[in-house]
């Protein structure tokens, strides 16, 4: 779950598991390495380079990634 306050985001991971499976040990450590590849890629998406529209983002037009990455460098703010 992921809601918003006034510090900014806040990411709340709620799990269950079968104690058949794994131990309390196992669950907390599956849990905690989930959590923090989600922080991860959560703190990626602050940097400008990451992202990028993809094919699924324009599935009307039927684009592929070349022209996508076509419009988007003649767009850019970028100086050439």
């Amino acid at each position: 779950l992921v809601r918003d306050t006034p510090g900014g985001p806040d990411l709340t991971l709620t799990l269950s598991w079968s104690g058949r499976l794994l131990d309390d040990t196992a669950a907390r450590r599956l849990g905690q390495d989930w959590l923090d590849l989600l922080s991860g890629l959560a703190a990626h998406t602050t940097d400008p380079a990451a992202g990028g529209h993809t094919p699924s983002d324009f599935s009307l037009f039927g684009l592929a990634q070349s022209q996508i990455d076509d419009l988007e460098a003649g767009f850019s703010d970028e100086e050439r």
